[in-house]
Order: C-alpha cells, then structure tokens, then sequence
C-alpha cells in the first residue's frame, strides 16, 4: 500500500495548483492533492495507508467561519497531528493548527486589512532548520494566531506578527504564518506585489525542502 504525502488545499476562491505543483515536483515521495471545501472529505477518509507528511496550504476563508468543511477537516487533521505525522501548516494551515490546540486566531486591524508582500521573519533554532536565522517571506493575511497554543512554542516572530512559526515541542508539527510555499503565479492570483529580489522565494523554498526531508528518514 503507497503511502504518500498529502497536500491539503482549503482555498475558497483560487486553488494553489502552482505551489502544489512545485511541492510535487520536489518532494522525495508521491504527493496527492486534496480540496476539502470543492470535493469534500471522502478521499481523504478513504486513505487507508497512513500518511508520509501532511501541508495544509492558505485560504481566504477564516478558522472562526467553523464551516462544516472546516470542521470536518480539523477533525481528520488533529487525529494524525497526534498520531505524529510530521505536519507543516501555511498560512491559514498554521491558523487551524493553533486553533485545534486552542489558541484564538483573530483579525489584525479593525479596518480589515491585510498584511500584504514580503517581510523578514526572524528564526530561532529548531530541530527542523537547524541555526537561528532571519529571511524574507511571502505574506498574505489579515488574521493572526493571538497566543501561543498548548504544547507548542513560539520560533519565528517578526516586528508585525509576534507569533510568526510555532512548533510543537514533542510532535512534528510546525506552522507558518507566511507562505513559504509561494510562487510568482500565487503572487499574481493573490494581488502580492511582486518582488525585485530574483531569490526571494529562496528562504521559505528552504523551510519547505526541511520538512519534506523529514519523509526520508
């Protein structure tokens, strides 16, 4: 029985079918990919072999919209978060992480506005990068995760979001409040202004590269 790496979109308005595409392309086994808000649970729930790695990708719906999709897939997810699947949240991912462990996730300003572009995002050393390190991130949200979530702890801030990563302290989980997974299709579908750095998708293709490292050992 396969057993593979599964990628979980829970867009609402675009899919990241380029970010999906470049993960496959990269990644050291077979990804699948899956759209719980367009085609629901079911293939998901009909995977029986258990999960290599599992990434949940953005969306522009919230945590505390507690769709049925939404819950549903929580659910699915905090089964095999505790069974220990190395799971990577992005964006909204990183949100219903906190969320499931029971951290609110809330808007940033009250007018409703995003946090749009590329910003540095400070790293302290973790088992999954290795050293400390500071680099640009694609972002693209209006909400944040407000506090750390039981069990976790805080490795990424930046001057706009004090709780930028988390990871767990025992489970191989980890969440980014960026999109390290970006691409310059996903800037373009997102309205991201577009960067005059050549590299700047560098760093978080890096983090990304980390944890599909973790399907190998």
């Amino acid at each position: 029985m396969q057993r593979e790496i599964l990628v979980v979109d829970p867009a609402v308005k675009v899919p990241e079918t380029d970010c999906y595409n470049r993960i496959a392309e990269t990644a050291p086994a077979p990804c699948s990919y899956h759209l719980p808000k367009f085609t629901g649970m079911d293939a998901l729930e009909r995977i029986q072999a258990k999960p290599l790695a599992i990434i949940v990708l953005g969306s522009s719906s919230s945590v505390n919209d507690k769709f049925d999709w939404q819950i549903a897939l929580g659910s699915w997810l905090k089964k095999h978060m505790d069974a220990g699947i190395p799971t990577l949240g992005l964006c909204f991912g990183h949100q219903l992480i906190a969320h499931l462990y029971g951290a609110p996730v809330r808007e940033i300003f009250t007018d409703g506005r995003k946090h749009l572009g590329f910003r540095a995002v400070q790293l302290q050393q973790n088992r999954l990068w290795g050293a400390a390190a500071t680099g640009k991130l694609t972002v693209s949200h209006k909400e944040a995760v407000m506090e750390c979530p039981a069990g976790f702890e805080v490795v990424g801030k930046s001057p706009e979001v004090p709780i930028d990563a988390i990871a767990h302290k025992t489970l191989p989980i980890w969440g980014f409040q960026s999109h390290p997974e970006a691409t310059a299709l996903f800037l373009k579908y997102h309205s991201v202004p577009p960067s005059e750095d050549p590299k700047c998708f560098e760093f978080g293709y890096g983090l990304i590269a980390r944890f599909l490292e973790l399907v190998k050992s």
